[in-house]
């Protein structure tokens, strides 16, 4: 039997699946940037199709950031050679860069991306103040990352750029922000639809000025391995704004917390419309689980309990078969709780006195759960104790 020939001109016609399919197909694999930039190169109905997905979120590194950068700003003239590229980026994240590229460079970038930009992880060492003015033109930023940056950055200079952001919801300060005092700070004020703020590293006490004008949107709030902070500005922020929070982080290391043991005990007090509270036990006494007055029950909403531990040795009273007589049946400020979380560095699944409590927390926890329904925001199969972080 003669074989079959196949003419070019049929080939090419296999390729011509109408865009909605391919572009339905390219979707399910828009996290195999290997496999989309292959399928770029089959043909030119499939490259329109799957181009938008493979710069969506580009993951970038030392080994391809080179070649990102030839895509996307391939001229330091911003009018030479437009090909359309920098327009597709939704996400950058830049964090896995350390000694790749320079300040100018990220500028440069940033100024490419600018119009369509929601997402932003900046680098380690390569960004800075010159890069501020970039920034502040992408209006479309949702999220923005600025935690991995070394450069201190004054909080003025960083509110002034966030100023046209106003759609701004998620920011990541730098941990090593020069958080000056001056008025300036308080010119420009907050991104006013900003929901979460993340401080960490060099917030000192002194800048509780430009904090305390946050918006009235802030519904979460975490504080992190902030060696400079103390009571001074923790207690009066939370409790300024303690009533509109519904997730609050407050962890070690925050060396100036552990003068006084037990100084966060009343922090529900100060927030009381938390839904989700995590926090070292090395800021909390015994009283914090105590269920207080079942009269004021209904102003507590905490339905997850992360606990989280710096040093065991100051957390050795809180035991789970404790933390089980506190909170099963408790009418208090636990009585909506559905999930407790709890760090392996307190050990409690290494001490098998403690397995009884943990169970019974567990137990306690699915059950009420159960009750809740299927459309419960915390479910059957979410809800009771897990674990988490390394011993």
């Amino acid at each position: 039997m003669t074989p079959m020939k196949i003419e070019h001109h049929d080939l090419a016609a296999q390729n011509l699946s109408p865009p909605e399919v391919l572009q339905n197909i390219f979707s399910y694999i828009a996290a195999y940037q290997p496999t989309l930039h292959a399928c770029t190169l089959v043909s030119n109905s499939w490259y329109k199709s799957s181009i938008a997905f493979l710069y969506h979120s580009p993951a970038i590194d030392g080994r391809n950031f080179d070649k990102f950068v030839e895509a996307i700003c391939p001229s330091v003239n911003a009018h030479i050679r437009i090909n359309g590229l920098a327009t597709l980026v939704r996400k950058l994240d830049m964090s896995l860069l350390v000694h790749n590229g320079s300040k100018s460079l990220t500028a440069r970038i940033l100024g490419r991306v600018k119009e369509d930009l929601e997402e932003f992880v900046a680098p380690q060492a390569s960004f800075a103040v010159n890069c501020l003015a970039a920034l502040s033109k992408c209006h479309k930023l949702r999220r923005l990352n600025l935690s991995f940056v070394s450069e201190s950055i004054a909080m003025s200079d960083l509110l002034r750029s966030m100023s046209t952001l106003s759609k701004l919801e998620i920011l990541h300060l730098p941990r090593s922000s020069a958080h000056n005092t001056s008025i300036d700070a308080l010119i420009y004020g907050w991104p006013s639809g900003l929901r979460e703020l993340h401080i960490s590293g060099g917030l000192r006490d002194e800048s509780a000025l430009s904090l305390s004008a946050l918006p009235s949107s802030l519904t979460h709030l975490s504080i992190s391995n902030c060696p400079h902070l103390s009571m001074l500005s923790i207690r009066p922020l939370v409790k300024l704004l303690g009533p509109q929070l519904q997730y609050l982080e407050i962890v070690a290391p925050l060396p100036n917390l552990n003068l006084g043991h037990g100084v966060l005990t009343n922090v529900m007090d100060l927030a009381p419309n938390l839904h989700h509270l995590k926090i070292s036990m090395d800021f909390l006494g015994v009283a914090f689980f105590s269920s207080g007055d079942s009269g004021q029950s209904e102003y507590h909403f905490l339905k997850q309990l992360d606990l989280d531990c710096f040093e065991p040795a100051d957390c050795i009273s809180f035991h789970p078969n404790f933390i089980a007589d506190m909170i099963v049946g408790s009418e208090g400020k636990f009585s909506k709780l559905r999930k407790l979380g709890v760090h392996k560095k307190l050990g409690w699944t290494n001490t098998g006195i403690y397995i009884l409590g943990i169970r019974e927390i567990d137990a306690f926890l699915k059950a009420l759960a159960r009750e809740d329904g299927d459309d419960a925001e915390i479910t059957e199969d979410d809800a009771g104790v897990v674990f988490f972080g390394t011993p």
